[in-house]
């Protein structure tokens, strides 16, 4: 467990809630937040749908799935979250009693907590990097956002093939690459695009068959021909 301040402070190099705030004053602000961070192995839960929502995460390390279940007991895969990315602040800082989705640990990861009410209370010692935490927030809230955006136009396609060609480009042109690694399993993606892992693979094996891409486990290669 990463108990040292400065050892953590080190780790959120390049976090974009620490953007622009010195390693010192990150240490400060840490301290100041009350933050601790944690290990947590795969399989374990980070969260489940009712807990109390006072405070949010950031990866450190490791892998999750924020996910949700319907009923009977079928899992959606909302987005995967990699080191250096926040999980639960959208609901935390809104001010929800309880968090609408569980925290799944993909790969053994260590977190940082943050109380919620640290960040929206005054500083009583008028710190400058409480204001510039909170515009970096602002920035992470918008990427959330076009994430969103990416997910609604991906599971607005109409079939599976659709879907998973939206995913891919969108991976591939964010990386600037055509071949690249997907953060999930077979099973993970199918829980992420909303289909039957089945039908996933039929439709892999259809669109490797005729050339639009190709595959092992989880990298891909696009080629650029039409399906």
């Amino acid at each position: 467990m990463a108990n040292n301040i400065a050892t953590v402070a080190q780790s959120l190099d390049g976090v974009g809630l620490f953007t622009r705030i010195g390693r010192s004053d990150i240490e400060s602000l840490l301290t100041c937040l009350g933050a601790r961070a944690t290990r947590l192995g795969k399989g374990a839960a980070l969260v489940r749908t009712g807990d109390k929502a006072d405070r949010f995460w950031v990866v450190l390390s490791g892998k999750l799935n924020v996910a949700q279940y319907d009923i009977q007991g079928r899992r959606t895969i909302v987005k995967c979250v990699e080191s250096g990315s926040l999980v639960g602040a959208a609901q935390s800082l809104a001010g929800v009693p309880a968090f609408m989705f569980d925290v799944e640990v993909e790969e053994d990861a260590e977190i940082l907590a943050l109380r919620t009410s640290r960040i929206l209370a005054p500083c009583e010692n008028a710190c400058s990097f409480h204001a510039k935490i909170v515009r970096n927030l602002m920035s992470v809230f918008a990427a959330k956002t076009l994430d969103l955006n990416r997910k609604i136009d991906i599971l607005s396609r109409r079939t599976t093939a659709d879907k998973l060609l939206a995913y891919l480009h969108g991976v591939a042109a964010e990386r600037h690459v055509a071949e690249f690694d997907i953060p999930f399993d077979r099973q993970g993606l199918a829980d992420y695009l909303c289909v039957e892992r089945s039908a996933l693979s039929a439709e892999m094996s259809r669109l490797a068959k005729n050339g639009v891409l190709a595959f092992h486990k989880n990298h891909f290669a696009l080629t650029g021909r039409r399906h």
